[in-house]
């Protein structure tokens, strides 16, 4: 073993891997320590088909982040290498009994299996480690050809090619199967690292994708190639330098998805009588992104996070520097804001991305002042978005995955002062308002719509009906995260103002009937004369009702509130109202700071 060779501490890895496990508590309160291993093995099954065969034996999967690209590379090392013994961990997994149901297929997966393993040297090169200790990309390259020639003397210290010893890692391995007719089974992690990092120039860009060509394309001391990372190699260098792979990648790959990141059965798997962390939580912060025919898949990372230190929380800041987004995301582009605003409200937006990969790099490097239309910039903004993990697509439609990612898009606008900070205190002004109304605090709603009237409307202007809905469309800007947001509805036996619908249809309804110049209470009755909460138990709303009349008079420009509360057979359980002491409070706080205002402007 050595550290291109069949690399120790791939081999390594892939034992701490296999060996993890972690804390359950069960639900009847017993500590349990389960496996945090998830068998991924049947892709060997895959791979071990292809093995020499020459239109089929190189294989590029990029994904983004954390979704175990490594993982596999530690677990291919560790099953071909020839300096290791991994027999009885691998006859335990699913690839020693074949991933066919027909059993003349099986039979012969389960042949190769035995045919194949330890049976080759393996090479790990991991393009992306001590990158950044030399100056020079020939720096970098020649230090990796040294590891090489150590493992090369330590593996076969008679051979000729010791004393002849190229500067070229290609030219090495050409020469070793001239002498032994030695075949590798070759793994190549973060493969695009140098194509991404700003060290290098576009020349030794170009330069490390032919040393790629010239270590892979038509060697034939390759049995098999495992390249992957984030970018994908992208349409031109796939038809020339780099055609020698059949590539798949985050939008596009039928074929090996459910091998990298958590399918929902083994998420569900590991979660089994687990009282502390559920299914349920994990699905609502991980999942998100999809696979074909929209099987959902889970950012392998933060579940293993999640379930170690039996926390739900954002493990995203250790999988990755969250400014990238920030590069990625230009707000000058038109409409952008806007689109990142809807996506942050739970809107899945119809948008034509295409693959992005290392040879878009490439040209944003090249062309820095390319001119290009809005519309173009749009598609490769997202596309970059969508391949990194920042977004998920599918269906033609992209979205944010999950909460994990979505609280990373809300930080993003707090930390962009200059434009999009407005944008996180409207949403956290909206969270604060969604709270106040499900907990029936009727004086805090009344505060939050007097602070929002003042960012809303000018002092001077006197508030009718539409002016009321914008601040109502303001303060519950974020609903839309959990309720399908209607307004002005035809239902029952007139129109409503607002009607939020949970998308669980277990959890609270909210009717909100709004009146200017007249009382919380007209409101409230117009709701019960008009019955706007007519057939919601029948389509399957079984939560709590709340009927909220919000009414704003113009001569004391205050707000005034009051909640119903009922159960899905509209029998009522409570009832609140602003309070007039709190209202007086208010209305003084109001006049502070109208009066501010007008000095302002």
């Amino acid at each position: 073993m050595g550290i291109i060779i069949d690399s120790i501490v791939m081999h390594q890895k892939f034992l701490n891997i296999y060996n993890q496990d972690f804390q359950c508590k069960t639900l009847n309160g017993s500590i349990e320590i389960k496996k945090l291993f998830v068998d991924k093995s049947g892709i060997i099954t895959c791979f071990n088909k292809l093995i020499n065969k020459d239109n089929a034996k190189n294989v590029c999967i990029t994904k983004p982040r954390r979704f175990g690209k490594t993982s596999i590379g530690a677990m291919l090392v560790s099953y071909y290498s020839k300096g290791i013994d991994s027999k009885e961990i691998f006859d335990k997994l699913k690839v020693s009994k074949g991933i066919s149901s027909k059993e003349n297929i099986n039979k012969l997966e389960r042949e190769q299996y035995a045919e194949f393993q330890n049976k080759y040297h393996t090479l790990y090169f991991d393009f992306s480690y001590g990158v950044n200790d030399f100056n020079t990309l020939d720096d970098y390259l020649s230090s990796i050809n040294q590891d090489l020639k150590r493992d090369i003397k330590k593996l076969y210290p008679d051979s000729d090619i010791l004393e002849y010893y190229n500067d070229r890692i290609y030219k090495n391995l050409q020469n070793l199967y001239n002498e032994r007719e030695e075949k590798f089974i070759l793994i190549i992690d973060e493969w695009d690292h140098i194509i991404s990092s700003k060290k290098f120039t576009y020349k030794d860009r170009n330069r490390y994708i032919s040393f790629l060509q010239y270590l892979i394309k038509d060697r034939p001391y390759i049995a098999f190639t495992y390249m992957t990372g984030i970018l994908p190699i992208a349409k031109q260098l796939s038809q020339s330098t780099l055609n020698c792979f059949n590539e798949y990648f985050i939008i596009k790959d039928k074929e090996y998805y459910k091998y990298f990141g958590f399918t929902s059965k083994e998420v569900r798997s590991l979660c089994e009588n687990n009282k502390v962390i559920t299914y349920k939580k994990l699905k609502n912060w991980y999942n998100g992104y999809k696979g074909p025919k929209g099987k959902k898949i889970f950012n392998t990372w933060s579940v293993c996070q999640a379930l170690q230190k039996n926390t739900i929380c954002n493990y995203w800041t250790n999988v990755g520097r969250f400014d990238e987004l920030i590069k990625i995301i230009n707000f000058n582009i038109n409409g952008v804001k806007d689109d990142i605003l809807e996506l942050i409200r739970g809107k899945k937006l119809l948008i034509n991305i295409r693959k992005y990969g290392a040879e878009d790099k490439q040209k944003e490097l090249e062309k820095k002042n390319e001119e290009k239309s809005e519309d173009t910039k749009k598609k490769e903004l997202y596309s970059e978005m969508v391949t990194y993990g920042f977004l998920t697509y599918y269906r033609g439609k992209i979205s944010i995955p999950n909460k994990e990612l979505l609280e990373k898009f809300k930080e993003l606008l707090r930390e962009q002062k200059d434009n999009m900070k407005y944008y996180y205190d409207m949403i956290e002004n909206s969270d604060k308002m969604i709270k106040a109304t499900l907990n029936k605090d009727t004086n805090k709603m009344c505060e939050i719509l007097e602070n929002s009237h003042m960012e809303k409307i000018v002092p001077t202007d006197k508030m009718d009906h539409g002016n009321l809905k914008r601040i109502i469309d303001f303060v519950y800007f974020n609903i839309r995260m959990k309720y399908e947001h209607r307004e002005e509805i035809n239902v029952g036996k007139g129109t409503a103002d607002f009607i939020f619908k949970p998308k669980k249809k277990n959890e609270t309804v909210i009717i909100i009937e709004l009146k200017v110049d007249d009382s919380a209470n007209a409101a409230i009755k117009q709701i019960h004369d008009k019955k706007y909460y007519h057939n919601l138990k029948k389509k399957g709303y079984t939560g709590n009702v709340l009927l909220i009349g919000l009414s704003y008079r113009n001569n004391s420009k205050t707000y005034r509130c009051k909640v119903e509360e009922y159960d899905c057979d509209l029998n009522q359980l409570s009832s609140s109202e602003s309070s007039s002491e709190s209202l007086n409070k208010r209305k003084n706080m109001l006049d502070h700071g109208i009066s501010k205002k007008l000095k302002k402007e």
